[in-house]
């Protein structure tokens, strides 16, 4: 057999001595983790702190609670034995910890406040060295606060009703319309029932603080035939969370008048309405305001000029709508004018 030797004596060309190799001990590490990763209110979430190749003999661990999370009294163990733990604002010190076979284990519960918000907290965890004082682990465990609809949600509910008096309001003895459709802005579609009512569940998850508007749009294709809106479409309005609100849409029977008109209704030449006609523009808006109308203004020219003609039209047209925003309406007002040939 040979032999093989190490010469490793910088001293000597002919010494010999053992080699030495030095060898770098794995850095301490620190986990964390919760037993649930989605928490209700008021429930407790158990936290495991594992801090492992401890070499040292004494370590601190703190924990560092989220906001709105409490320590559960008596709840804490270190390598399974219990210990008295008092938390110190949102910190939970533990100190002078001894490894066991190079580890500590802590286990303790936190509980989550009944107002928390919505949303992700993070529970940290910090390793130190007892003896230098120098963080050497971090780690963290994130939960999330779950949705509930009675906390959290806004529930939106209405109706679609016959505005019989087409005043944008629903009135006592108003009946509802049934099949019209209502669609929210992410797409979902809502059919009224046989009394016009609808329900969108859990409609938002408004801001905590301020609140969120809603909106909601109804297809006015699923209205009876010759309905019209008496409200604003799309209608959006304020959710707050944990509330219940109404929103309404109204629709009436939309009644034509026709207005029909010819040269002999102005002072020749001119786009003025004889003085007889003129004090009739008042009469006209209290029919058109007895019901949800819409007012059609027909000239029928026969060899007028074609400029004329339309001056005609447009100063009618004018005056109607100046007598109509005078009379204190309940709804606007739809015109449409056409010229046609004819007596």
């Amino acid at each position: 057999a040979e032999t093989v030797r190490d010469t490793s004596d910088k001293a000597s060309i002919t010494g010999d001595a053992p080699t030495i190799t030095p060898v770098t001990a794995p850095p301490a590490v620190l986990t964390k983790t919760a037993n649930k990763t989605e928490v209700k209110r008021g429930e407790t979430v158990t936290y495991t702190i594992t801090a492992s190749n401890l070499l040292g003999s004494s370590y601190n661990i703190t924990d560092i609670m989220p906001p709105s999370f409490n320590f559960v009294a008596g709840s804490a163990t270190v390598n399974g034995v219990a210990v008295a733990a008092v938390p110190s604002g949102r910190d939970i010190n533990f100190t002078s910890l001894a490894p066991v076979s190079g580890s500590i284990t802590i286990k303790l519960k936190l509980l989550a406040s009944t107002t928390l918000a919505g949303g992700k907290f993070t529970n940290n965890a910090v390793l130190i060295n007892a003896r230098t004082g120098l963080v050497v682990g971090k780690a963290q465990a994130t939960v999330t606060i779950a949705i509930e609809a009675v906390f959290d949600c806004s529930d939106v509910i209405g109706r679609v009703f016959d505005d019989q008096n087409a005043n944008g309001y629903m009135d006592q003895g108003e009946p509802g319309l049934p099949g019209i459709r209502v669609v929210t802005l992410n797409g979902v579609l809502i059919t009224t029932d046989s009394e016009g009512r609808y329900h969108v569940p859990c409609a938002a998850v408004p801001d905590s603080k301020i609140g969120s508007n809603y909106l909601l749009k109804l297809d006015v294709r699923t209205l009876p035939t010759g309905y019209t809106l008496t409200t604003e479409n799309p209608r959006d309005v304020r959710v707050t969370k944990g509330k219940v609100v109404k929103l309404n849409f109204g629709a009436t029977i939309a009644h034509e008048v026709r207005l029909d008109l010819n040269a002999k209704a102005f002072d020749e030449g001119t786009s003025n309405l004889k003085t007889k006609w003129v004090t009739g523009v008042d009469k006209l808006v209290e029919v058109l305001k007895k019901k949800h109308a819409t007012l059609k203004i027909v000239y029928r020219a026969t060899s007028d000029d074609p400029a004329l003609a339309a001056q005609r039209l447009f100063a009618v047209q004018d005056t109607i709508i100046f007598a109509w925003e005078n009379s204190d309406p309940t709804f606007d007002l739809d015109v449409t004018t056409s010229v046609e040939n004819g007596k």
